[in-house]
C-alpha cells in the first residue's frame, strides 16, 4: 500500500527479554507496523510507524512506553518524523523470507524467492496490518495449521491482520473460509494478500466473535458449524470469547489459539475446557504459547 502522508517513527532500546512485550504493545497502536533491529550485548531497538495525523495515538504510545520503562529495561522513547519513502524502506528492510514449520515458506513481494519442491510459499504484503510472520504468535499458527488443516474443513479465522492464516489455510484445500478483523485497514490489506496469492474461496469481514468486551459498533459474526478455527489475538480476549469460540465450531471441530503469554496459557486453556474442549496441545516459542484444542 503506498501513501503520500508523513509517518511517526517512535523507537525504543531494550534488552530482548522485553522485545515481545514491546511487539505487544506497538502492535496496538502502530497502523504502520512494528520492526526490530538487532543491537550488540543482548539489546534491540524497537521501532513503531505511526500516521502523522494520528499524534493522539503517537501521544499514547510514547506514554506507554514511558510506563512500561519504569518497569522494565526499556530505554526513553526517541520521536521522529518520517517522509513515506523512508517508512516503507524502514520496515521492508527487516522483512526476509521465513521458514516455518515443515514447509511453509513466507515470502515479501519485494524479494527475490526460488521455492523447493514440496514448499508451500505465500506472498506477502504486509501493508499497514500486524501479521507478517516474524512474530512467534504467527509461526506457532502457521506450524499448527500444517498438521490440522486438510481439504474439505470449514474455518474461520479471527482477527486475520493481514490475511495470512487464511491463506495457509487455503493452500492446503482448506474452504470455505471466512476471515474476520475488527480494523477495515487490516480488511483491506488482508483481501489484496489473498488476491496476491491468487486466492479463492475466503470471504474476508469486518467483525469478530460476540464478546463482553467487544466494540458495539463492530459487527457479530454468529454462523456456526466450523470444523476449524485459527484465532490470533490475545490471551484475556480469548477468554472472553471462550464461549463464542465454542458456539462457532461443530462437534469435534478444532480450534488453534495464539497470541497467548505462557503466563496466562493455563487461564486459556482452562477457560476453553469450561466451555467443552479437551485438554489442548501446547506449542510453545521463546514465552509464547499456541493452543490447539478439540471440542467434544
Amino acid at each position: 500500500m503506498t501513501n503520500d502522508k508523513r509517518w511517526i517513527e517512535l523507537s525504543v532500546e531494550t534488552e530482548k527479554t522485553a522485545i515481545d512485550d514491546l511487539i505487544n504493545l506497538f502492535s496496538r497502536y502502530c497502523s504502520g507496523g512494528t520492526v526490530v533491529e538487532e543491537r550488540p550485548a543482548a539489546r534491540a531497538l524497537v521501532k513503531g510507524f505511526i500516521p502523522e495525523w494520528e499524534q493522539e495515538t503517537a501521544q499514547k504510545l510514547e506514554i506507554a512506553l514511558l510506563l512500561l520503562g519504569q518497569a522494565a529495561d526499556v530505554g526513553k522513547p526517541n520521536v521522529r518524523v518520517m517522509a513515506p519513502e523512508d517508512w516503507s524502506e524502514s520496515w521492508k528492510a527487516y522483512f526476509e523470507p521465513q521458514h516455518i514449520g515443515k514447509r511453509t515458506v513466507i515470502v515479501p513481494t519485494w524479494r527475490n524467492y526460488t521455492p523447493k519442491e514440496g514448499e508451500m510459499v505465500i506472498l506477502l504484503d504486509p501493508g499497514m496490518a500486524f501479521g507478517t510472520g516474524l512474530h512467534a504468535t504467527t509461526r506457532l499458527c502457521l506450524a499448527a495449521i500444517e498438521e490440522h488443516a486438510c481439504a474439505g474443513l470449514r474455518a474461520i479465522d479471527v482477527g486475520t491482520g493481514s490475511g495470512i492464516l487464511s491463506i495457509a489455510l487455503a493452500k492446503q484445500g482448506v474452504g470455505p473460509i471466512v476471515a474476520l478483523d475488527i480494523d477495515p485497514v487490516a480488511v483491506h490489506v488482508a483481501k489484496d494478500n489473498l488476491a496476491l496469492n491468487q486466492v479463492t474461496g475466503v470471504n474476508v469481514q469486518v467483525g469478530t466473535l460476540a464478546g463482553p468486551d467487544t466494540p458495539a459498533d463492530v459487527p457479530m459474526h454468529t454462523c456456526n458449524g466450523y470444523d476449524l478455527m485459527v484465532i490470533n489475538i490475545f490471551a484475556d480476549v480469548i477468554i472472553a470469547l471462550a464461549p463464542a469460540i465454542a458456539a462457532a465450531l461443530k462437534l469435534g471441530g478444532t480450534v488453534i489459539a495464539s497470541g497467548i503469554i505462557s503466563a496466562k496459557s493455563d487461564s486459556v486453556a482452562e477457560a476453553l475446557q469450561e466451555v467443552g474442549f479437551d485438554a489442548p496441545e501446547r506449542r510453545d516459542e521463546d514465552d509464547w504459547v499456541a493452543l490447539v484444542a478439540r471440542k467434544c
